[in-house]
């Protein structure tokens, strides 16, 4: 998930404390996250579904993470979409299908951003 060479070369002029803060902020943050979209699929929230989409997908977009970034990004439309027509085509069970995967995905990425970690804590 998580492309090391890229995350490296975007993180390389930054202090190994503030990457090491960031991906802790990151793994403590994410379960959060899902929950909060999880609660906005019950509430039919669209306003607050894209919202945290959108915020979860600039959080991932820092780690050179293609698949879940796009996972996220394509549950942001939806979530727009169902704003913009006031839930028209609303599917809580596809939806939340979606969000398990991207939660899926996300899980492996935090799993390599810990990884990533040892390595620079290792280095120093």
């Amino acid at each position: 998930m998580v492309n090391k060479q890229n995350f490296y070369e975007t993180y390389e002029l930054f202090d190994q404390t503030v990457i090491i803060e960031i991906i802790d902020i990151f793994i403590s943050e994410y379960a959060e996250r899902f929950e909060k979209l999880t609660k906005n699929i019950a509430d039919r929230d669209f306003q607050s579904m894209r919202f945290n989409a959108h915020s979860l997908k600039g959080v991932i977009a820092n780690f050179s993470a293609p698949v879940p970034l796009e996972m996220v990004r394509a549950f942001e439309k939806t979530a727009a979409h169902l704003l913009e027509t006031n839930g028209e085509d609303f599917d809580a069970d596809t939806m939340s299908k979606n969000l398990e995967e991207i939660k899926k995905a996300t899980f492996i990425m935090a799993d390599q951003l810990a990884e990533i970690k040892q390595e620079i804590i290792s280095k120093s």
